[in-house]
């Protein structure tokens, strides 16, 4: 594929439950069923953004860079099976797995290979 494509479900939180290996999101039933569709293309993955408690915390913006506080982590749901949940299913999102730019550049490459993700 000489153009791959990736989409991405993006969630934020400052209410994230993070132990050693794992950041524990709860996503809504909804949100997990559009994610878990196997072999989709483009892939979709999810991606939750954990931030600092208070608002005016979060980014540092001027002419020169822009600084996001904390960090983003992404996860490829395709394929899970489905929940009998009601509400949310916890997501345990491994946080080896930053969403940083050497992981969206290898995510990129993976899809031009056609692997999944």
């Amino acid at each position: 594929m000489g153009n791959p494509q990736l989409y991405v479900q993006l969630k934020c939180t400052s209410r994230a439950i993070l132990d050693e290996n794992y950041l524990k999101y709860p996503l809504k039933v909804k949100n997990h069923e559009e994610l878990r569709v196997p072999q989709q293309y483009p892939p979709l993955i999810l991606v939750a953004v954990v931030v600092p408690d208070h608002i005016n915390d979060w980014l540092y913006q001027s002419e020169e860079e822009l600084c996001l506080k904390r960090c983003g982590y992404w996860i490829s749901l395709a394929g899970e099976a489905s929940t009998e949940n009601q509400e949310t299913v916890t997501v345990s999102i491994p946080r080896e797995n930053r969403f940083t730019v050497n992981a969206l550049k290898s995510l990129m490459q993976c899809i031009a290979r056609g692997e999944t993700l």
